[in-house]
């Protein structure tokens, strides 16, 4: 007995791997372009190094990022 997925679920999986691919790279270039804006700071160096304060910030950054990336993909799905 062979199993058919309905088409719906088909053409959700493929939204949901393409907006997945798209936000995770839109999350990637947010960090570089942060990294990028304040030259001052190593970003890698100084977590290397244990700073727990760049940690903090850097997670709150990429935390912030994630929201509007997830709201600009619920805007275009209409959700």
């Amino acid at each position: 007995m062979q199993m058919h997925l309905p088409d719906f679920f088909l053409g959700d999986l493929v939204a949901t791997v393409a907006f997945g691919l798209v936000s995770i790279l839109l999350i990637v270039v947010g960090y570089i372009a942060f990294d990028k804006l304040t030259p001052k700071l190593d970003f890698d160096d100084l977590l290397n190094k244990g700073n727990m304060a760049l940690g903090i910030v850097v997670g709150s950054f990429l935390l912030g990022l994630c929201y509007v990336v997830g709201r600009v993909v619920a805007a275009i799905l209409g959700t």
